[in-house]
């Protein structure tokens, strides 16, 4: 199933751009527009250069060039994909989507209908634990508000990440609440709220509300204050939880993350309340499993360099191997600290200052992979050391980027003092390969391109008929076509071929199709050059020559062809004429 266009289409139209980059960034209106600090956290600035256009809906930074319109904004700064930032900004909007293909579309409304109502009471739920945490004079409340200030737990921290407390069981807990809001059983049963025997899941035990990336609450945590078991207790597996893609505390921490490129994985609920005191605000807790490749993927677009704290044992030394994979897949600078106990009892004994110079001794998972595994082998014989070789050849050969892969190949050789080649696989010419960079530097060809599609964008009305009809002039004797060949740079291609075939439409049309979505960027610091135009016919018809004659240059330069140069330079020759005449107003 996938968002209908039609509804894509209100959730672009109903946007406020505005408002949206509001939520990232101070703005300020400077004529048409609005202006403020760039909100991309690779773009540090201190002058303004971001600049909103309300009238088409598009954003655009004059320093890092990034730009497009609401959905894209919500993509790139909440690191949502496609589907997740249509959905966010419909949700604030009040616009309800429809979707189409792949099934029943009754079926998926009533699937829709019912998120929506799961949602609705987990939310009543955590302001029922939360209320009842913070002012009921039970004991029983009393006694966890009590184990809260023994853990040095700060009310403003309980507030911030709404912890709760679910009266213990005999009570009038929150299912006598939730009648009274139209939520039935059924309901409080698909939100994972009641346990196997009717009563409330979480009963007698202190609520962590666990929230998905746009910060609705999918589940909770739970942890019991006398000897029930389990000690923790987690939602079971719904609708919107699965414990395998989420992080506890993501909503709260995700702007620090995306500040610093920096994010921390812990184990335990109360390891990321009491960092976040002690102001390292950008931890997570995974649900009481390992970090997972989803973990990875998700924290990937929020920071370059993950720290994972874990404890020593087994299964976790698995994990961090399996975790190694990843990150060197998705480039991510991964290291690894351990600590003697929890982050959250360490803290109680050592200023934060100290933690951050831990930190700064984090070892790179590669190193600390290989290093672990060599340990085992220390003082062993020639014989057991050489076993080592498979297990760390084998995690050397999962590596896929060449940079990543020479350096742990390195690390390898010196740990067990033996030769590369003992340890090398043979590489493709594409891995031995650097990547390749964009200089950046821009050419008279790339820039006449940007200046046809600019006043493609800003000007239907003028440049319609060109593209539809072609461009006449005496001095050709066909009317002049511009082609994606034309253009020197393979983005602008892009660009032009999907202008053409929206000919005379206007600026929603574009952004509209789905094809435009890669080419956001590029398509809202065309729509931004703009400003400084000032076309006409005439100024329309000369930018149109100019590409044509530039485009025809390159090709007579590229060809070995005598016959072909020959040809190339006639062209050239007519369309100078047609410059000339279109300049002079014949």
């Amino acid at each position: 199933m996938r968002i209908s266009q039609r509804s894509i289409d209100e959730v672009r139209e109903t946007a406020d751009i505005v408002e949206v980059t509001s939520e990232f960034t101070a703005l300020k209106r400077q004529g048409a527009r609005f202006a403020g600090l760039c909100p991309y956290p690779d773009h540090q600035e201190k002058t303004p250069s971001f600049s909103v256009d309300p009238e088409k809906g598009l954003y655009h930074c004059f320093g890092c060039k990034m730009g497009g319109d609401a959905i894209k904004l919500v993509m790139d700064l909440k690191s949502f994909d496609f589907a997740e930032a249509v959905s966010y900004l419909a949700e604030r909007s009040g616009v309800d989507l429809q979707f189409e293909g792949g099934g029943d579309p009754d079926a998926a409304r009533q699937r829709a209908l019912r998120r929506r109502q799961i949602h609705k009471a987990l939310a009543a739920a955590t302001v029922y634990y939360h209320k009842y945490l913070l002012t009921s004079q039970t004991a029983e409340a009393q006694n966890a508000r009590q184990y809260l200030r023994d853990r040095q737990m700060q009310r403003s921290t309980i507030e911030e990440f709404r912890l709760g407390y679910a009266p213990p069981r005999g009570t009038s807990g929150f299912l006598a609440a939730a009648g009274r809001l139209d939520l039935d059983r059924g309901t409080l049963d698909a939100a994972g709220l009641l346990s196997a025997r009717g009563g409330e899941r979480f009963a007698g035990r202190i609520t962590f509300p666990i929230s998905d990336r746009r910060g609705r609450i999918v589940g909770f945590g739970a942890r019991t204050l006398g000897d029930a078991q389990p000690k923790y207790l987690n939602s079971p597996e719904t609708d919107v939880f699965n414990k395998r893609d989420l992080l506890y505390g993501f909503p709260q921490v995700a702007e620090a993350m995306r500040k610093e490129r920096a994010a921390l994985v812990v184990e335990g609920y109360t390891d990321v309340l009491m960092l976040y005191q002690a102001g390292i605000e950008n931890a997570v807790a995974t649900l009481g499993t390992a970090t997972t490749s989803g973990h990875l993927r998700t924290l990937s677009g929020y920071a370059d360099r993950i720290y994972v704290l874990f404890d020593p044992d087994a299964a976790g030394e698995k994990a961090i191997d399996r975790a190694a994979a990843t990150a060197a897949e998705l480039k991510l600078d991964l290291r690894v600290l351990r600590l003697p106990e929890d982050p959250a009892d360490w803290l109680l004994q050592h200023p934060p200052e100290e933690f951050a110079e831990l930190l700064a001794g984090a070892v790179p998972v590669l190193e600390y992979g290989i290093r672990r595994i060599v340990a085992r082998t220390r003082g062993a014989d020639a014989t057991e050391r050489s076993r080592a070789v498979p297990e760390i050849r084998n995690m050397i050969q999962e590596i896929k980027d060449p940079v990543l892969y020479r350096e742990a190949l390195r690390l390898a050789t010196e740990a067990l003092g033996v030769s590369p080649d003992v340890l090398r696989r043979k590489q493709t010419a594409d891995e031995r390969a650097e990547p390749r960079r964009d200089s950046g530097a821009s050419d008279p060809h790339t820039e006449a391109g940007g200046a046809v599609l600019t006043l493609v964008l800003i000007r239907p009305d003028l440049t319609a008929p060109l593209l539809k009809e072609g461009l006449q002039s005496r001095a050709l004797p066909t009317p002049l076509a511009l082609r994606s060949e034309d253009f020197h740079d393979e983005t602008q291609a892009r660009i032009f071929a999907l202008l053409r075939e929206h000919a005379g439409g206007d600026l929603d049309a574009v952004l509209a199709d789905e094809r435009a979505r890669p080419l956001m960027d590029r398509i809202g610091a065309l729509a931004s050059q703009g400003e400084k135009l000032y076309p006409s016919e005439t100024s329309v018809r000369e930018a149109w020559l100019r590409l044509a004659i530039l485009s025809r240059e390159q090709s007579k330069r590229e060809t070995q062809d005598y016959d072909r140069k020959d040809h190339l330079q006639s062209e050239i020759q007519s369309l100078k004429q047609a410059l000339r005449s279109v300049a002079s107003g014949a």
